[in-house]
């Protein structure tokens, strides 16, 4: 196909470029001509689009995606759902395997465990995983996605290939081993990820991450994309870990989904600004954020680590256990100190939201609190060991299979964070589905991103620049910047109007202001309509390694 463009607002992703009128020419999969289009050059286009002083911009990128394995399902409009979602808000571009829970690697007889751990994350897929490398991983899922997908190596995954979900600190002997799987795993991955609050990464010492990140680092240049072992009361101490082994380690340094978690601890921010401004003196670094005040994850995360270890029969008998419970609940209530404590710095069960159930069995509770469950139980102290029973009782009945929304940050912190030049943007977003009422982020995360752009007064070709050319260039992908012949993946927005519509209980509201979106030159999103490609052209973003020496 081919594409003019008239009379649009190009913003052409440099950062520095101040937006400016023109036309851009489009054929096939490639920018032909930007600015002036000569008549000899426009001959023959099968389609002419008045951009009507609209702002045409590369593709954004999503840094932090949860869409590569039940996002592949197909949604009603004949996309599979996570590239629906991304479409409808700018993006071209999903970077997967996050948390470090990549679905790949596995060992064979660990896949069934592993795809329960990520379901209220990433969703199932249908039928069996049939992969156990992340290059069988990829080829499963060649075709399946109509957006560019890329993935992290998850520490994770990574962890259980040699400890499965064992709740100790590896042995050295552990480490190499773990060392050796990253060295053959991470040729097809962009980075490698952590999540230290999530099993069996949780248990986990700073040695075993530097390790990681060298091993990975000897096979090609790559940053730590790590959730914080806490981001809450221990969340300097947090960055430190994680910073410290990314410098020792040799690789770069993505400070993932930025936030602050507890109103005690919002003051933190200038010391973790201390830290992030020093450790970009030494590495590569990035942030990413969603811009909301809330987090969502899977409902274990609310559990103590020991909780949370082995397989999911085995967390689930503990769920059961009366002398368990009362100790679970005792760390609840009482320790915000040695780990993660969700329940604490969300303020009670009543900043939990419930985001994703059992389908057919906790449906009714979409939308509602953790201290709703309790209220339902004819318990008014939320406190009491009692409500904690009764919340025991509905992760049990929906065999554990909750997700959650996390009610913990405050705007100012936002913005503060959203105000950092090197912030990329990013959805965490959980995959919608039966059962689930996920966080609006998913939907609503760049074209809010715009909207807060425009009223913070941050130039537009800047937040273009930090939403689509900056996380190429520190992920080492190809450079997205327009010019003839660059890819034309490419968004027409206004940037005067657009911005977010979902709400924690309307999430799926489509934003508004993205009129137009095309992925290597095929166009998928036509004001308001979704258009379904045939093939998919999604690609697989991957990165050169190291000459071999």
């Amino acid at each position: 196909m081919k594409y003019l463009i008239r009379n649009a607002c190009i913003v052409i992703g440099d950062g520095e470029t101040p937006p400016f009128s023109g036309d851009v020419l489009i054929e096939n999969d490639t920018i032909i001509a930007l600015g002036t289009v000569t008549p000899s050059q426009a001959h023959n286009v099968d389609r002419i689009i008045d951009a009507k002083g609209r702002a045409l911009a590369p593709g954004f990128v999503d840094t932090h995606n949860h869409g590569a394995l039940g996002g592949t399902q197909l949604g009603d409009n004949g996309l599979p759902r996570s590239c629906e979602l991304a479409i409808l808000g700018g993006v071209t571009k999903r970077i997967c395997g996050v948390d470090g829970l990549s679905p790949a690697p596995v060992a064979a007889d660990q896949r069934a465990q592993y795809a329960a751990q990520l379901k209220p994350l990433d969703g199932a897929i249908e039928g069996e995983w049939s992969w156990c490398s992340v290059a069988e991983f990829l080829a499963w899922h060649s075709g399946r996605s109509v957006t560019d997908m890329g993935i992290y190596l998850g520490h994770s995954a990574v962890r259980r290939v040699v400890m499965n979900n064992l709740a100790r600190v590896a042995s050295d002997a552990e480490i190499a081993a773990m060392a050796a799987v990253v060295r053959r795993e991470a040729a097809l991955a962009l980075g490698l990820s952590t999540g230290l609050v999530y099993n069996p990464a949780v248990y986990c010492d700073q040695r075993e991450i530097t390790a990681l990140v060298r091993a990975f680092n000897e096979v090609k240049p790559g940053a730590l994309f790590p959730h914080l072992r806490s981001e809450s009361d221990n969340i300097v101490a947090a960055v430190k870990e994680v910073v410290e082994a990314s410098v020792d380690g040799g690789g770069g340094y993505c400070n993932e989904h930025s936030k602050i978690a507890g109103a005690q601890n919002y003051d933190s921010i200038g010391e973790i600004e201390d830290m992030l401004d020093d450790a970009a003196s030494l590495i590569p670094t990035m942030g990413n954020m969603y811009p909301y005040t809330t987090g969502s994850t899977t409902g274990d995360a609310i559990f103590p680590p020991e909780m949370r270890a082995g397989s999911r029969a085995e967390f689930l008998a503990r769920l059961n256990d009366p002398a368990v419970r009362r100790a679970m609940a005792d760390k609840i209530r009482h320790d915000s100190k040695s780990w993660d404590n969700f329940v604490h710095f969300c303020g009670g069960l009543s900043g939990i939201q419930i985001a994703g159930v059992k389908a057919g069995v906790g449906d009714a509770h979409l939308g509602r609190r953790l201290g709703d469950v309790a209220r339902d139980a004819g318990i008014s102290d939320l406190n009491s060991p009692t409500a904690f029973d009764a919340v025991f009782d509905f992760y049990a009945a929906n065999g554990g299979e909750i997700s959650i929304i996390t009610h913990f940050g405050n705007e100012a912190t936002v913005e503060r964070f959203f105000r950092r030049p090197t912030m990329a943007i990013c959805t965490d977003g959980l995959m919608p589905g039966p059962g689930q009422m996920p966080h609006p982020r998913a939907l609503g995360a760049f074209p809010k991103a715009l909207r807060m752009g425009r009223e913070m007064g941050i130039p537009l070709q800047h937040m273009v620049w930090r939403m689509a050319t900056l996380p190429c260039r520190f992920l080492n992908l190809p450079d997205p910047t327009l010019r003839p012949g660059a890819d034309a993946s490419l968004v027409l927005f206004d940037p005067d109007t657009a911005a977010e519509r979902g709400t924690y209980l309307k999430p799926l509201l489509r934003p508004v202001g993205i009129d137009m979106v095309w992925i290597h030159g095929e166009l998928v999103l036509d004001h308001g309509a979704l258009i379904v490609p045939r093939p998919f052209p999604g690609r697989l973003l991957t990165t050169p390694v190291r000459p071999a020496r």
